[in-house]
């Protein structure tokens, strides 16, 4: 768990240096990465400590900033890599058309403690522009936009993008919109009444009962999958805008579109020949 005492300085010299036109400058919507960033969906947000396997599992509720913060914050206190003592010690899953990269998360476990420690010294002097400073370099150091992905947990593969994942909120908003004007089915829902028989093991569960109950029990699935996320990634899909996408342990996930913030679908685990099959499993 991250140390409360200098969690506040962190996350003020953090939220300083995204304010900051000078910030994230690698991004490839620089206003829209320091925008989801600093994005805070709920106003009592405030209060827990946020824990390294909440941020690298699962999609947390809490802003990205304030993750980010907690992770420098237990790296600071332990003096070891959060992404080294945490359940993101196993390699990433392979997912099919997907290549792993490993430069990013390399370069993010490269970076010294004695980096974190001046960082954290400096942003602890309350010093307005010592602490942007500060923080910016630290941002170099571990690569960027890039770096700030891999530490709040965001694979790395090719074809990976600098682009900033939605939120919590932002994901389930989108899942539960209106698929027809008028009409009580969600989006998500419908996708999930198309989906759900693909596997034969019943992972998905059955479809049934009025509308309501519909839209109920897909956004339950879709809760359990931002949840246990153990494999998120921004890349891009061929022809398709920056996709947000989350896989559980077993494989099954689901996708949103990062750049219009609309859900795209649920996914089957990785296997051979899915297309000709339909993913069926």
């Amino acid at each position: 768990m991250a140390s409360e005492s200098h969690l506040p300085a962190i996350e003020r010299a953090l939220t300083r240096y995204l304010s900051s036109d000078r910030s994230v400058l690698d991004a490839e919507d620089q206003a829209q990465f320091r925008s989801q960033m600093l994005r805070r969906d709920h106003e009592d947000e405030g209060g827990d400590v946020v824990t390294v396997d909440q941020v690298l599992v699962g999609v947390s509720s809490a802003s990205y900033v304030k993750q980010l913060a907690a992770m420098i914050s237990v790296w600071y206190e332990s003096r070891t890599n959060p992404l080294l003592g945490s359940m993101d010690t196993t390699e990433p899953k392979t997912i099919e058309g997907v290549t792993p990269e490993s430069s990013s998360r390399d370069r993010v476990l490269g970076v010294s403690v004695d980096v974190v420690r001046a960082f954290v010294a400096a942003v602890n002097v309350r010093e307005e522009g010592d602490t942007c400073a500060a923080a910016m370099s630290l941002v170099d150091q571990l690569g960027g936009v890039r770096g700030i992905l891999t530490l709040l947990g965001f694979q790395q593969t090719v074809g990976s993008r600098n682009v900033a994942p939605l939120t919590l909120h932002q994901c389930l908003e989108a899942f539960t919109q209106r698929h027809t004007p008028g009409e009580p089915l969600t989006v998500g829902a419908r996708a999930f009444s198309k989906h759900c028989a693909r596997s034969s093991e019943g992972w998905w569960g059955e479809m049934k009962g009025n509308d309501a109950a519909k839209n109920a029990r897909a956004e339950a699935k879709v809760r359990e999958l931002l949840a246990g996320a153990t494999w998120k990634n921004v890349h891009s899909l061929p022809h398709a805008h920056a996709t947000m996408e989350i896989r559980n342990a077993l494989g099954y996930g689901a996708r949103w579109d990062a750049e219009t913030r609309t859900f795209r679908g649920f996914l089957e685990p990785p296997m051979a020949n899915g297309h000709e099959t339909k993913w069926r499993h």
